[in-house]
């Protein structure tokens, strides 16, 4: 089943010091299937946040089509937001509410009350290795419990659709790869469909099945990473990566 279909996505913004429009996406287009971890990778502002926040409805492109489950966005009554969630990788929450109080705080905006509240909470609380944090205000936790606490709080609902973006950036080596296990794990265990943003390579490789490239609004080229080296000639991601980037420059 095809989870995300997103056809022609245009998105133009307005710089607000010259006043010029910046076109962040400029004809994108991806389609996602359930059970998937799909890739969009690219440089940093190559659109991959601007097209995240579209497909995950923080934002409606200025044309072009997005459907979720087969259901137009446009169209939808409201109900699939229930069914999807999303992660940044630069978390955010207030900074003197404690981990559990964000997680129970965000669980009550979810629908969750009572027992069931607080039986998901201490479930994700585990799951994401935070006990030893549960009563820490978020101004006192390390970069690397930000971004398990912001995973655990995209969870709450139990997503069928998980967004991620750059779940990973600023982590150091050892923290990242327990993300990227993490992630797998709840892809494998749990069936969730993972769409997440990055610019790293490595990430991208080890994740992804399919990876789409990003370059100034554009998808240059999709495939899984062993046909993405061929279409190239790379001998690695890192290849693919500077080689798009440069056709892409040049395109541009």
């Amino acid at each position: 089943m095809t989870v995300v279909s997103a056809r022609d996505i245009r998105k133009t913004y307005h710089s607000k010091i010259t006043g010029l429009p910046i076109r962040a996406l400029q004809g994108a287009s991806v389609q996602v299937e359930r059970g998937e971890i799909f890739g969009i990778l690219g440089p940093n502002g190559a659109g991959k946040t601007t097209l995240l926040n579209c497909l995950s409805l923080l934002l409606y492109p200025d044309e072009g089509d997005i459907e979720l489950f087969g259901e137009n966005v446009r169209r939808s009554d409201g109900n699939l937001r229930a069914r999807l969630n999303l992660s940044s990788g630069n978390a955010n929450f207030p900074w003197c509410m404690t981990v559990r109080e964000i997680l129970r705080f965000y669980g009550m905006l979810y629908g969750l009350f009572g027992k069931d509240l607080s039986r998901r909470v201490e479930e994700l609380i585990g799951l994401l290795e935070l006990g030893a944090f549960r009563d820490r205000r978020f101004d006192e936790l390390s970069t690397g419990t930000k971004q398990r606490l912001a995973l655990a709080k995209a969870l709450l609902n139990r997503p069928e659709l998980l967004f991620l973006d750059e779940p990973t950036i600023g982590l150091d080596p050892d923290v990242s790869i327990k993300i990227r296990a993490f992630i797998r794990k709840i892809n494998r265990e749990e069936g969730i469909t993972v769409l997440l943003t990055t610019h790293y390579m490595v990430e991208a490789e080890q994740l992804a099945g399919r990876i789409a490239f990003l370059h100034s609004g554009k998808i240059l080229a999709l495939g899984t990473p062993a046909e993405l080296k061929k279409e190239v000639r790379a001998q690695n991601m890192e290849e693919v990566f500077l080689r798009l980037s440069r056709g892409g420059e040049e395109e541009a």
